[in-house]
């Protein structure tokens, strides 16, 4: 029987702080696990922290050498080739539960999308874009769970898309000072706040398009069929 793979003391060490620093509500759930999946989560978790703070801790016109880097360490991540600890004790994490290296690239891409200035149509848009930021982080939980059943990837994707839309409601005025505007640019007109993606002032109208719009919609058709589509790509426990 195949002996399975520990994770150094040190990075467990660094990615509990980790947990225990940026989020007290994950931290308090880890809790739940027992302790090698609680270990791992929280070397996921503090992977997406440092990619998530690489981005937005720095200035502006540095935020595009960010992602590069990122997308850089991932390469190394999967190569097998890492000294920093978070990223080493990823690596093993990934081996180990067969994280697809799709999942981490999807999330540096959603953080690019913010460095570009992305603005969202529609609430399609507005879905890939969380799913790339949120879901993505459901579905590599979903490996280091040891979940075996494929059914359980889309759930997981839309819990993650909740999870975001709630998020960009309650951040509406911070993300507006960030020059960030995630509501959709049809919510916006149908709310009677039009244009105000290219305005410097917050309007009443944008949180209010966002407390009625984002809170209340629905997975049309079309929005199932794509956020199911790209969490049952690929299989849970498949090795890339």
């Amino acid at each position: 029987m195949t002996a399975l793979l520990q994770v150094p003391l040190a990075p467990i060490a660094i990615a509990r702080a980790e947990i225990e620093r940026g989020s007290k509500s994950f931290a308090m759930a880890s809790k739940l696990l027992d302790q090698r999946t609680r270990d791992q989560t929280a070397v996921v978790y503090a992977f997406c922290r440092r990619a998530d703070d690489a981005v937005d801790e720095v200035a502006p016109e540095e935020q595009p050498a960010a992602v590069v880097r990122l997308t850089s360490e991932l390469s190394a991540i999967y190569g097998g080739v890492v000294e920093d600890p978070v990223l080493a004790a990823f690596n093993q994490v990934a081996w180990e539960r067969a994280i697809p290296r799709h999942y981490p690239a999807e999330l540096i891409a959603g953080m690019a999308m913010d460095v570009d200035g992305t603005r969202y149509r529609d609430f399609r848009e507005l879905h890939h874009y969380c799913f790339r930021v949120a879901s993505v982080v459901g579905l590599m939980m979903c490996h280091v769970f040891g979940i075996r059943d494929d059914a359980a990837l889309v759930p997981a994707a839309r819990l993650g898309i909740a999870m975001q839309l709630t998020n960009i409601c309650r951040d509406i005025a911070e993300d507006w000072t960030r020059g960030r505007l995630y509501v959709p640019d049809d919510l916006l007109a149908l709310h009677g706040a039009g244009g105000l993606a290219g305005d410097r002032m917050l309007a009443h109208g944008v949180r209010l398009a966002g407390e009625r719009g984002l809170v209340g919609a629905e997975l049309g058709p079309r929005e199932h069929d794509a956020v199911g589509g790209e969490a049952r790509r690929p299989r849970v426990g498949q090795h890339l």
